[in-house]
């Protein structure tokens, strides 16, 4: 049996083939475009998310048990002047996968929505009761998705991502921002940006999170958080980005990055379902993220 993962491409997709391939699941990798480098025990097959067709052929003609489904728009400043395309590409993927389970019998559907979901909230932990309530077009498809999920009448499961930083990121990312500046230029000057609230998580972190619900025997809730488990101001990353560039100038002024301020998103229930939480802080995360920075881009 295998894993369909849609969207097996970018900063999430990349890394979840290989991990999945390292524990010996066999994934069938469905995108647009090529990867970049190919992984062993992954076969790729190239199509849009929203091909009814092609889909129903990928399950008929192979054995699978799983789809995670993690393809579409993947950030929140993303095609903000055409939510019409927002929409038909996010929602429209994710129904034609669900309908395609639906065909096959798929048992397990596994949607990887965002801690976006939850809109600009001020309280200080954020758990998966709390009403959503999306604050951009961008949210408004995770929400409209987790609803379709919820309600396909399959064994599914939405996860609430954070803020995923690390190698690869390719899309705006505030901790690869101040990094690659530093390493490029050797200062940062910004007017805004000290007070932004996000809630970040290692992209190690993330996979580990992911694979864990995803492969569990049983899904005690149809919703988890999956992210860092504590609310990171930009002040704290650019008082550790001072610490691993102590002869740069680093002057940020305050207010925000343009994102949704979110609150800490709570891991409780992950970890008591399946023993699950982050491993890494913001600041260990960045000196990983650095290393592979240096090397990359050299």
């Amino acid at each position: 049996m295998s894993t369909l993962l849609i969207g097996g491409n970018g900063l999430i997709g990349t890394r979840l083939v290989e991990y999945l391939c390292e524990q010996g699941e066999h994934v069938i990798s469905y995108g647009r475009n090529k990867p970049e480098k190919k992984v062993d025990g992954c076969d790729y097959v190239q199509g849009d998310a929203n091909d009814y067709g092609n889909l129903n052929m990928v399950l008929k003609n192979n054995s699978v048990d799983r789809i995670i489904h993690n393809a579409g728009i993947s950030h929140p400043k993303m095609l903000r002047d055409n939510p019409y395309m927002i929409y038909k590409t996010n929602v429209g993927g994710v129904l034609t996968s669900l309908e395609a389970a639906r065909n096959y019998g798929i048992s397990r559907y596994v949607y990887i929505s965002s801690g976006a979901v939850y809109g600009d909230v001020q309280y200080d932990v954020i758990d998966e009761s709390l009403k959503l309530h999306a604050e951009n077009p961008y949210a408004a498809t995770k929400v409209a998705c987790e609803e379709l999920v919820r309600n396909y009448g399959l064994d599914s499961v939405s996860l609430r991502v954070g803020f995923v930083y690390g190698p690869r990121r390719v899309n705006e990312c505030p901790v690869n921002m101040i990094l690659s500046a530093l390493l490029k230029d050797g200062k940062v000057s910004w007017e805004r940006g000290a007070e932004q609230l996000l809630d970040y998580i290692y992209i190690e972190d993330c996979i580990e999170g992911i694979v864990k619900i995803a492969f569990a025997k049983e899904l005690k809730h149809r919703e988890y958080n999956v992210g860092g488990g504590e609310v990171i101001p930009y002040s704290r990353i650019i008082a550790k980005a001072k610490e691993l560039f102590p002869e740069a100038l680093i002057e940020i002024g305050e207010g925000d990055l343009g994102y949704d301020n979110l609150g800490s998103l709570s891991v409780a229930r992950a970890y008591e379902d399946y023993g699950w939480k982050p491993r890494f802080s913001i600041e260990e995360g960045m000196e990983l993220y650095l290393d592979w920075l240096r090397k990359t881009m050299q």
